[in-house]
């Protein structure tokens, strides 16, 4: 039996007066809430929007249907529209949206590009097999994959296309610039030439013949220890000419100035040594000047030496295609001796001969100063000491520049004498104070109107390092992604490098790769061969040419196997001398460029024409012969005659359901995209392109 309960009347503005409705308020917890009649039942009242007064106990729940937020709509509307994957809501692309990412990208940067929840991507990508955080640099594999999954096309900027979107965000564009300049803005400027060859075959002996300095006593056992850069003036044909020589250690500070991608060089001295012959490191030079472009001058030297024999130097590069001008070919050799200064003038002409038949040396002095840094070091009482080398515009001491990683104000310049310097104009090198750290070289630098600007651009520079850094470094290019290389348009050469423990055998190696047929569209190149183990230097010039690099019978020396993992430089090494041919063979046919011819998948006639205002004019047919299948190229015919052609089978069904393909005999229901001229008795022929096999 129920207890007796006195019975009063709901408080005013809770139960709400009699015949009228509660004020709107907060919502109880009972049942059904609102406002009361009069009288009410037990207990309080809620306030509410009309409903009736909950009995024995708490009144009704307020609203009898809650408004949603904004923030819940949107939310709702986003889960509506993108799919599930792996359990997690994802935006998703059409396979044709692209995206564009710097070097060393995180997932929260690919979030913000496709406005997605990074934390659901990182469960995405866990889903296909890769543990990442959401701030982790990933390599551009991983996003490649992170992005074909969901529909989108990953695109990371080259350093190239990052440098100059960098340089855009503080409206600074070189390429207007020089696109800008006109023929009389441009004046001469003197050539820019490095001196390369075999140790101990006398290139420093040269240059200190050439600018009458000693910089051989000075130097530890006589060998070149740094990059230095120096200018003299020459006369030649009556007139003052001045040409900068950069005296490098071998070619490797000019290999590694390229793989930053600094083209500093105009001309290249190759110094060999008449009673020495072609040694391996003078093909080595050879090679890395011919494969930047550089036009070569040969400098013949020690010819005053007892055994010195010029001519047969030249019948030895006459093999690596620098055929003497006295032969019937193009390239200028100039017998010389350091040691006694004999002939210095003729090799002086000799590279500006060059420099007036094959080059076109001029530069707008009228500007702000853009250049190259050759070198740089740490002095204990100057700081940072740079080494540049100014290659348009003029530079001022007081300008601000930033070079890499490096900004701050010129205080001072120094030229190769040491002397003060107060403007540089273009092709003068000199010593630069003032720089925050110490850039590398190749680094390029340029004058900017603000401290501020140059250290912005600094800053964003060493995260770009940074983040690449930290990723994986890229693929550059290997046998087995040729096809994927050259259907790109990436790749049209392969560039080998080619090592071997005998001369004979690399030869041999040689002589049979270049025999390979491999017809017009794709070309093999020997950027290099030597003997010996693979060194730093292989693995240097690989990265910038982009080349493979073939070991027979010899291994890399030490962490030299790092390096090239870390430059994503692919090396192969073999003991069967026949194993190498047929790998590269296979790989130069995959690099050809696929012929294709359409192949027939089937035929349908159009039997009725449905009108759909989403999707357009649905051709309501049954398939005469083959398979019809969606996302397959399309053609209409009427009597005969092709009405419409190249057009895509954009949807497939069968009754109200949705089909991958249909087959010969059934109905179906299909829709070419935007192409609605259709009628009854059409035929629809779908085909696709195949690729022919080649013989």
């Amino acid at each position: 039996m129920m207890p007796n309960r006195t019975e009063r009347p709901a408080p005013a503005g809770r139960g709400g007066a009699p015949g009228r409705p509660g004020a709107p308020g907060r919502p109880g917890t009972g049942g059904p809430g609102g406002g009361a009649p009069a009288g009410g039942g037990f207990g309080k009242g809620g306030r509410g929007r009309g409903g009736t007064q909950g009995a024995f106990g708490k009144g009704g729940a307020g609203r009898g249907k809650q408004r949603k937020s904004k923030r819940a709509k949107r939310q709702e509307l986003e889960q509506m529209s993108a799919p599930s994957l792996g359990g997690v809501s994802v935006p998703r692309g059409d396979g044709k949206t692209v995206v564009r990412l710097r070097r060393g990208s995180s997932i929260t940067d690919f979030a913000d590009k496709i406005e997605a929840n990074p934390a659901a991507l990182v469960t995405v990508l866990f889903h296909l097999g890769e543990m990442a955080t959401a701030t982790q640099s990933l390599d551009e594999e991983t996003f490649e994959l992170l992005g074909e999954e969901l529909g989108y096309k990953i695109q990371v900027v080259s350093p190239e296309d990052e440098e100059r979107e960098l340089l855009d965000s503080f409206d600074i564009d070189l390429e207007a610039e020089l696109e800008a300049e006109g023929d009389e803005e441009l004046e001469k400027r003197a050539a820019v030439v490095t001196v390369m060859g075999h140790v101990d075959h006398g290139k420093t002996r040269l240059l200190d013949a050439i600018r009458n300095t000693k910089v051989v006593e000075g130097e530890h056992g006589g060998i070149t220890q740094h990059i230095g850069a120096y200018q003299i003036g020459v006369e030649h044909d009556g007139r003052d000419r001045r040409i900068t020589f950069i005296d490098t250690p071998g070619h490797e500070a000019f290999t590694a100035m390229r793989a930053r991608g600094a083209k500093v060089t105009d001309i290249a001295i190759l110094v060999v040594a008449a009673d020495d012959g072609v040694m391996p490191q003078t093909i080595e030079a050879l090679n890395h000047a011919q494969a930047a472009n550089v036009p070569i001058v040969v400098a013949v030297n020690k010819i005053d030496k007892e055994g010195a024999n010029p001519d047969k130097i030249r019948g030895q590069l006459t093999e690596y295609g620098l055929v003497p001008e006295e032969y019937g070919g193009d390239t200028m050799f100039v017998d010389v001796s350091a040691r006694q200064n004999l002939n210095i003038d003729d090799l002086l002409s000799a590279v500006l001969l060059t420099a007036d038949a094959a080059l076109d040396l001029r530069a707008n002095p009228n500007k702000d100063a853009r250049g190259i840094a050759i070198e740089a070091n740490l002095d204990k009482g100057r700081g940072a000491v740079a080494t540049v080398l100014v290659q348009s515009g003029t530079l001022h001491v007081g300008d601000t520049i930033v070079a890499g990683i490096a900004h701050g104000r010129v205080r001072a310049m120094f030229n190769e004498n040491g002397d003060t310097v107060e403007a540089a104009e273009p092709s003068r090198p000199v010593q630069v104070l003032g720089l925050s750290t110490v850039p590398r070289a190749g680094d390029t630098f340029l004058v900017t109107d603000d401290e501020r600007t140059a250290r912005q651009i600094a800053e964003k520079r060493e995260a770009a390092d940074r983040n690449a850094a930290l990723a994986k470094r890229r693929k550059r290019i290997s046998l087995e992604d040729f096809d994927k290389a050259v259907a790109e348009g990436k790749v049209d050469t392969l560039n080998l490098i080619l090592k071997g423990d005998v001369s004979g055998a690399v030869e041999a190696l040689e002589d049979s790769l270049l025999k390979i047929d491999v017809g017009e569209d794709v070309q093999l190149r020997v950027i290099h061969r030597g003997v010996g183990a693979i060194t730093q230097n292989d693995v240097n010039l690989a990265t910038v040419d982009n080349a493979i690099i073939i070991g027979f019978n010899v291994k890399p020396a030490e962490r030299v196997a790092e390096l090239a993992d870390r430059e994503g430089v692919d090396m192969r090494f073999y003991s069967v001398i026949y194993a190498a041919i047929d790998d590269i063979e296979l790989a130069l046919k995959g690099m050809l460029k696929p012929e294709y011819e359409e192949f027939q998948l089937g035929t349908a006639e159009i039997r009725e024409i449905f009108r759909s205002s989403k999707h357009g004019n649905i051709a309501g047919s049954i398939v005469r012969s083959g398979i019809i299948r969606r996302n397959t190229k399309a053609r209409v015919s009427r009597d005969g005659k092709v009405i419409g052609d190249n057009l895509s089978v954009d949807s497939l069904k069968r009754f109200k359901d949705d089909a991958t393909e249909v087959r010969e005999g059934f109905e179906c229901g299909i829709g070419l995209g935007s192409f609605n001229d259709l009628k009854e008795g059409d035929m629809i022929e779908t085909f696709e392109m195949r690729e022919k096999p080649r013989a």
